[in-house]
This record gives C-alpha cells, structure tokens and sequence, in this order.
C-alpha cells in the first residue's frame, strides 16, 4: 500500500510539472511569436512574391504580342476587335495590373511597370570563337518607338535586324508585401512586422520585330 501511494505522489508531482512548463508565457511567446508567426509569414512571403512575379511575367507575355510600340497607332493585318490591337505599353501594363489585383497582401508602386527592349545579340558559326558579331542594347521606353526622334538622338537603328539581333521585351515591376501576420518585435523586421519591397524582372521575346517602329 505504502508503495502504491508513493508511485501516486510521483505521478501527480510530474503532472502539475508539465502543466507549468505548457502555460508558462515565456514558453508560448517562444513558441508562437519566435517560431510559429514567423515561419507562417516565412511561407506567405514566398507565394505573394510569387504571386507579383506571376503579375509581372503575364505583362511581359502580353506585351511580346502587339503589333506596334505607340499606343493609337495603325495595326495591319490585326482586327480592332483583336486584344493585340492595343500597343505593347498598353498590354503590359493593363497585364501587369489585372493579375496583380487578383491577389491579397500584394501591389505595384507607383510608376511601375517600366518597359525596356533588349537587342540580344545573335551569335553566328563564321565569327571567332562563336562569339557574338553585335553587342547587346539596351532601349529605354523613352527611345521607343525606333524611327522617332528621340531614338534618332541615340542613333538607334529605323528597324531591327532580324540576322543580327533578337528582340526582347522587359518588364520591370518593383512592388510591396505585405506580411500575412504583423509579429509585434520591438525592433522594425520587414517582412514580419512590417511590408517590405521587391524588384522583379521579366523577359519575353517580341514576336513581331517591326512593331518597335511604330
């Protein structure tokens, strides 16, 4: 009996113990503030960046198909019902800003997208070494379109050069995240206790070359 007893007492003695140890602050504000907050807001901020390159990548693929770089300017061969009738500038930032919008906890700042065209140069087999025989440009929008008069100031070509250069569309968005729960740490963490900012890149190759010239 007296041993019985005893066992009793160590079994009680061990459950008020870990009844403690569980509702003790110090050990839920470790759990909850320093390990569970932050990992969920580890994972949100990885699927919003996510979600604002997606919004990024589709202005790039629906800008690469217009038919000309100056929004009103004169389509051939394309319908005005068409949704590439509209300019390059116009699809990719209408794309960039409607897939953005699906999304929760994420936007464009002010003054993106910015548009860019990259002339990749093409590598061809009779020069040394497989190099490229051109080097690489890059065209600001406001050089755009090729032909105007500001392209004319930096001497860039009336049209592109399909045998020397590829032409690439870029589409750069700099944009903010906000964090899925805002953890209260005494010092400013973005990303956990405040938003924070991205910069995210696009590439696409521009289907028709000729449309940078209008």
């Amino acid at each position: 009996m007296l041993n019985t007893n005893s066992k009793h007492k160590k079994i009680k003695k061990r459950s008020i113990g870990g009844s403690l140890i569980a509702e003790n602050a110090g050990v839920l504000y470790v759990l909850f503030v320093l390990i569970f907050f932050p990992l969920v807001d580890l994972a949100a901020m990885g699927l919003r960046t996510f979600c604002l390159w997606y919004a990024c990548n589709q202005g790039a693929m629906a800008g690469a198909k217009g038919t000309q770089w100056t929004a009103g300017a004169v389509a051939t061969g394309v319908s005005s019902g068409s949704s590439y009738y509209t300019s390059i500038q116009t699809q990719a930032i209408s794309a960039v800003n409607n897939a953005a919008a699906i999304f929760s906890g994420i936007s464009v700042n002010a003054g993106y997208p910015q548009l860019s065209v990259i002339l990749t140069g093409i590598a061809h087999s009779d020069t040394v070494n497989n190099q490229t025989s051109v080097a690489t440009v890059i065209i600001p929008s406001g050089n755009l379109p090729l032909g105007s008069a500001a392209a004319q100031k930096s001497s860039l070509p009336l049209v592109v050069d399909n045998s020397q250069y590829v032409p690439i569309l870029r589409v750069t968005v700099v944009g903010t995240i906000q964090p899925f729960i805002k953890v209260p740490f005494f010092i400013n963490v973005p990303g956990l206790s405040s938003s924070f900012q991205v910069t995210i890149q696009a590439d696409q190759q521009i289907e028709d070359p000729l449309s940078l010239s209008t």
